[in-house]
């Protein structure tokens, strides 16, 4: 929450050293503002056969770029709806923090997201806490969900 998805064929991204600096690239485009925790990033390798894009397999070949699709759902954020300067800035750093891994090692790539309603989300049977509330800066100052507001103990 923000959830990404990265679906890429298979032979892209096989060091783990790589994803896992890919992933921590894109948690960092969110931590100043929630949970570093809240951020979960899957790599979905798509075996020959299994991706196409414009009708033509995406299987990594001989003389062939890859073809990587990004996709992220944000939960505990919302921009505001329609085109805004915080969805320029946005994307702009999602660009950014993917390029090292991405667009320079000469990959094609799409990245596109959603915003989903914070109410169906639960982290270890709690509801995120308010957006700049106490709870919430505990819960990004300790990295971990802890009891907040109805989930306290009676």
């Amino acid at each position: 929450m923000p959830d990404w998805r990265i679906y890429h064929p298979t032979g892209t991204f096989t060091d783990p050293d790589h994803k896992e600096q890919l992933s921590q690239a894109i948690t960092s485009i969110y931590t100043h503002v929630i949970p570093a925790f809240y951020v979960v990033v899957l790599f979905i390798e798509m075996p020959a056969a299994t991706m196409y894009r414009a009708g033509i397999p995406c299987q990594l070949t001989e003389g062939k770029k890859p073809f990587v699709r990004l996709t992220f759902s944000h939960i505990a954020r919302h921009f505001p709806p329609g085109e805004s300067p915080q969805r320029t800035r946005f994307m702009n750093a999602a660009h950014d923090a993917l390029k090292p891994f991405i667009a320079d090692k000469g990959y094609d790539w799409e990245v596109n997201g959603e915003e989903l309603e914070r109410e169906f989300v639960h982290i270890n049977g709690f509801r995120i806490p308010p957006t700049d509330s106490e709870d919430e800066k505990r819960w990004i100052r300790d990295n971990e969900p802890s009891p907040w507001g109805p989930y306290l103990p009676n």
